[in-house]
C-alpha cells in the first residue's frame, strides 16, 4: 500500500511541476537586459535577475510603463535562418502587431552571421533584440514582454 502511495505522489509531483512557466529577465556586463526561459549564466558580473511566473492572467511582474508614456516604436532586430517554423511565426507576429521591424537572413547574408557572431556565439533561430533585449526563439506572450519594456 505504502509503494501505490508513494508512486501516487511522486507521478503528481512530476504532473504538477511542469505546469508552471517561468521567465528570467537579466541585465549582462555590458547593460543588454535578456528574457529568457532558461536560467541566466552563472558568472559573477550578472547585475540584476527577476524572474516572472505566468500563473494567471493578472500576475504580471515585469515593470510595465504607462501606456500613454510608451508612444514610441520599438526598435526590433531579428536574426532568421530558412525553412524555420519558429521564424515564420515571429515574423507574422510582428507584422500582424503592425511593428517595423529589420530582419537578417543566415542563410543568405553572410553580414548577418557576422552581425550575430558579434552579438553572441550562438546560431540559433529566431533571435530577436527588442528594444536592446535579446530574446531567444519564440513565444508571444515573451515578445509582449519584451516589446513594453522600454530602454
Amino acid at each position: 500500500m505504502t509503494k501505490y502511495l508513494l508512486f501516487i505522489m511522486i507521478l503528481f509531483f512530476f504532473l504538477f511541476s511542469t505546469a508552471n512557466a517561468a521567465f528570467y529577465t537579466w541585465e549582462d556586463e555590458s547593460g543588454v537586459t535578456h528574457i529568457t526561459d532558461y536560467p541566466p549564466p552563472q558568472t559573477s558580473s550578472t547585475k540584476k535577475i527577476q524572474i516572472h511566473k505566468n500563473d494567471s492572467d493578472n500576475s504580471s511582474t515585469v515593470q510595465e510603463e504607462d501606456t500613454s508614456k510608451n508612444q514610441r516604436k520599438p526598435d526590433v532586430t531579428i536574426f532568421t535562418k530558412n525553412d524555420c517554423k519558429d521564424c515564420d511565426k515571429a515574423r507574422e507576429f510582428l507584422q500582424s502587431q503592425n511593428i517595423s521591424f529589420t530582419e537578417y537572413n543566415m542563410d543568405t547574408n553572410p553580414d548577418a552571421v557576422e552581425r550575430r557572431k558579434n552579438i553572441d556565439d550562438s546560431e540559433d533561430v529566431p533571435f530577436a533584440i527588442i528594444n536592446r533585449n535579446q530574446v531567444y526563439g519564440f513565444s508571444e506572450a515573451v515578445y509582449n514582454r519584451a516589446l513594453k519594456l522600454f530602454p
